[in-house]
């Protein structure tokens, strides 16, 4: 063989496979541009799904705020509340401690004697159709000696 005959069989061979492989690059292109429409179409669906994600966090944000509103509020009144009858039950236990446990003093004495105590004046009824005799004349006692 000689050196045209081998560049001429190299150059054929070449040739050759310069179009098949173009072929195969448009063959390829084809492939890859279905498969960019593809991603295209799946691009559009995820962006339509991180808009609506974002339109939930925003709500789910909104909602969030308007509880812990609710909460704080809520739990405000609860501490105001039991602050005002902690205080309450304090002042009540002190004044029934100050109340009780002084011993109270005692009145002062009256500068008079009290008069000497009246009997009781008990009156008896006799019961009917009885007869109650008088009763009988204690003698009297004999005037004492000189």
């Amino acid at each position: 063989m000689n050196s045209n005959s081998d560049k001429e069989y190299i150059d054929a061979k070449v040739e050759g496979y310069d179009a098949r492989l173009a072929a195969l690059s448009s063959t390829i292109d084809t492939r890859f541009g279905a498969v960019d429409a593809r991603f295209a179409a799946t691009d559009a669906k995820l962006e339509a799904i991180i808009a609506m994600m974002v339109e939930m966090r925003a709500a789910l944000e909104a909602k969030i705020e308007s509880a812990f509103e609710r909460a704080t509020s809520q739990m405000v009144k609860w501490m105001v509340g039991v602050l005002a009858a902690g205080i309450t039950i304090v002042v009540t236990v002190m004044t029934f401690v100050l109340n009780n446990a002084i011993p109270k003093a005692q009145p002062p004495a009256p500068l008079v004697a009290p008069a000497a105590a009246v009997p009781a004046l008990i009156i008896q009824v006799t019961p009917q159709g009885v007869s109650v005799l008088p009763a009988t004349p204690v003698p009297a006692a004999p005037p004492p000696k000189p």
